[in-house]
């Protein structure tokens, strides 16, 4: 190791001074090996975020909120029903349930920055052959490699590598990260609905193409990494300095939703455990809300043709319904890193609470889709009421069975969902072949938010119980990474 010069013993005297006036209650042991507390006011974690919000902008939210932008297009296009694009969807969706669950045990052991740069590639791949297809079976195909690769890779990725990352402030990382979907929503909606306008979709997809792979790739080939200890640092939250503020943030956790998760609870014990497989029922019903708006919401808003039929829905023209999903989408933005902070500072229940409360009043506005303001009550309601989709599977999970196997358990948490959102997409979807309405579809889903939210708030008191259980019967302690440490 090269000797210190004497400017950089000064610095680490000042830093040792500066150590030495936190109580000695709100430092932890150091490692001796190669992890060091980071040094500086930039935490290299935030780079990671960065890479996950620009991935969420572009092959996350290019697939799942600017889908239905081609919708109707591509319904008539083609020939096909409601029903067969919705299917097309729902494929994308059931085949990234069991992507999730290899993508959730891959992030554990590979390298992150090699599957979130195949993701990429292969998104850019996919919607370039989006541009030439001519029959459903086509359509049938891409959904099938989106759902394989995107789909799983995506959102799944994002949320363990930030979680791997950050100690404190995790919902907020997850959440700004995450938000990305919201941001690249806001600039692609109506440039999507622009492009289909003015060019045709086939030229919309061949843009959207070249825009994921030009603003994603770079900087998570440049930056990426699974753990801190891969760059020598210690997670945000571990090194002294910031020992004080970590203490009052886990004090305030431990007030609102119970002490923080440091003991070994993972997979072979949750799969036997009630009270995950209730949280797993919640969040199949967070998908079914999810599938049914995110899919038909546009097409709610406008007509469809179906059989060479124009059924009239909401009327409003394309780029009107674009810009109500721009506005969707932009609530999005703001509501997922304030569901982040609504977890972090007043716990597990009052994000619930909140998040089923929006599911709720975003389907009785989509009742009615002719008049101004149902769409847009229903955009700005599920702008928030969405983000539970995305911010609270990793959440809820590292809050309640802590981080041991966290990337396991959050791809099977991810993979439920997605097996809502595609009963969502196809129920939705024959729903309204059957009544030309989708009406049906809105009081389906919020049936299912409300079972939603009684599911969740039930899997966090009994989640704390199996805490208890695991520590009366000495489950092992978990390093700042979510490692055991050994006895």
């Amino acid at each position: 190791m090269a000797q210190k010069t004497p400017s950089s013993q000064s610095l680490q005297s000042s830093q040792d001074q500066q150590s030495s006036q936190i109580p000695q209650s709100l430092q932890t042991s150091q490692p001796s090996q190669s992890p060091q507390a980071s040094h500086g006011k930039f935490f290299y974690g935030w780079w990671i975020v960065a890479g996950g919000f620009l991935m969420m902008a572009t092959c996350y939210t290019i697939f799942v909120n600017c889908i239905p932008l081609f919708q109707a297009h591509v319904v008539k296009d083609l020939g096909i029903s409601m029903g067969q694009f919705n299917t097309g969807v729902s494929l994308c969706t059931v085949v990234a349930i069991f992507a999730s669950l290899a993508f959730g045990a891959l992030v554990d052991k590979r390298s992150t920055r090699m599957l979130g740069s195949v993701t990429v590639i292969i998104t850019a791949a996919v919607l370039l052959l989006f541009s030439f297809i001519t029959e459903l079976w086509q359509l049938y195909a891409l959904c099938v490699a989106a759902g394989m690769i995107v789909v799983a890779g995506t959102r799944l990725l994002v949320s363990v590598l930030t979680s791997n990352w950050f100690n404190i402030r995790r919902g907020l990382a997850v959440s700004i990260a995450l938000s990305g979907s919201g941001f690249g929503g806001v600039i692609l909606s109506p440039v999507t609905s622009l492009m289909i306008e003015t060019y045709g979709w086939r030229a919309a997809f061949l843009l959207l193409a070249v825009i994921s792979l030009v603003a994603a790739l770079p900087l998570i080939l440049l930056t990426w990494r699974n753990r801190p200890s891969d760059k020598g640092l210690l997670p945000y939250g571990s090194n002294a300095p910031e020992q004080a503020l970590a203490q009052v943030l886990k004090e305030r956790e431990t007030k609102m939703s119970g002490a923080p998760v440091t003991i070994a609870i993972g997979w072979k014990v949750l799969r036997k455990n009630l009270g995950f497989w209730i949280l797993i029922f919640g969040l199949v019903c967070m998908g079914i809300v999810n599938g049914a708006i995110i899919t038909n919401s546009v097409s709610n808003m406008t007509s469809v043709t179906l059989n060479d039929v124009e059924i009239v829905t909401g009327g409003h023209s394309t780029l009107w319904a674009g810009n109500v999903w721009a506005l969707y989408l932009g609530v999005v933005i703001v509501a997922k890193i304030a569901l982040g902070a609504i977890y972090d500072r007043w716990g597990l229940r009052a994000g619930t609470l909140i998040g089923t409360a929006a599911c709720i009043i975003a389907c009785i506005g989509l009742c009615f889709p002719a008049t101004l303001w149902g769409p847009i009550l229903g955009a700005v309601a599920f702008g928030f009421g969405t983000c539970m989709g995305t911010v609270t599977p990793p959440v809820m999970v590292v809050k309640e069975y802590g981080k041991k196997d966290l990337g396991l358990v959050v791809g099977i948490a991810t993979a439920f969902e997605l097996f809502g959102a595609a009963i969502g997409a196809v129920v939705s979807g024959v729903f309204f072949d059957a009544f030309h309405s989708f009406a049906p579809a809105w009081i389906m889903a919020l049936i299912a938010s409300v079972i939603m939210g009684l599911m969740l708030l039930l899997s966090i008191p009994a989640a704390q119980k199996l805490v208890e259980q695991r520590k009366a019967q000495g489950a092992p302690e978990l390093d700042e990474e979510g490692l055991e440490i050994a006895s």
